[in-house]
């Protein structure tokens, strides 16, 4: 498989010319190709969260501890003593642990996070979380998701690319477990269609999406 270095200077290349794609063509604000910039490189390398020991691992377990502690804090912080914030920082970053400890024991690398579904999962519910927290509109919020689906779509071709051995002739055992849409596990994958119907149920002006992909591509 491609490794970490390759995924990330990949996205960020994909993420360049996405950006400036848009910046020209659809005319979006500089905030939001930058974020769709730094949406494309989050999503080259979001799929190896699969894998316990693997660097995207621990850069999102530090960026959701630290940044869900900051949230909450900015939330309650006219309200809290010194000691108080410390405390609740503390104990934020212990249950993110926890989250992310069980998330280690109940994935296998190259399980269903490597797949279409989890693309379009992560799209959605990356765009729900900017629309109700980031302070973007729903247009924006769906173009930076699509972004990141675009750099999770880039890691996941990346991983099929590097599993034919073309020096030997030969296909590696790993072709076909990035790109698929469903695993061997008839539960996660129940679980995993499960929750990609309900954000279809529950997110918002569900039209927009459409609306934006025809727009792109007839530009």
């Amino acid at each position: 498989m491609a490794n970490f270095s390759t995924h990330i200077n990949t996205a960020a290349f994909g993420g360049a010319v996405f950006s400036s794609f848009l910046a020209l063509n659809v005319s979006i604000d500089t905030k939001t190709a930058l974020f769709c910039f730094g949406a494309t490189i989050i999503g080259g390398i979001l799929p190896d969260i699969d894998h316990d020991k693997s660097t995207p691992l621990k850069i999102m377990h530090f960026i959701f501890a630290n940044l869900i502690s900051f949230i909450v804090i900015y939330k309650y912080i006219n309200y809290l003593k010194i000691i108080e914030i410390i405390l609740l920082w503390f104990g934020v970053n212990v249950m993110v642990g926890i989250v992310f400890y069980i998330f280690k024991k109940t994935t296998k690398h190259r399980g269903m996070i490597h797949s279409l579904p989890a693309a379009f999962l992560f799209w959605f519910f990356s765009s729900f979380l900017l629309y109700k927290f980031g302070g973007f509109d729903i247009s924006r919020s769906y173009l930076i998701g699509l972004s990141l689906f675009l750099g999770y779509l880039i890691h996941l071709i990346l991983d099929e690319i590097y599993s034919v051995d073309l020096t030997g002739r030969k296909i590696k055992k790993s072709f076909g477990s990035a790109l698929k849409i469903c695993s061997n596990d008839k539960k996660i994958n129940l679980f995993v269609y499960s929750l990609l119907f309900l954000s279809l149920v529950f997110l918002p002006q569900k039209t927009i999406i459409i609306n934006l992909i025809k727009g792109i591509i007839n530009v």
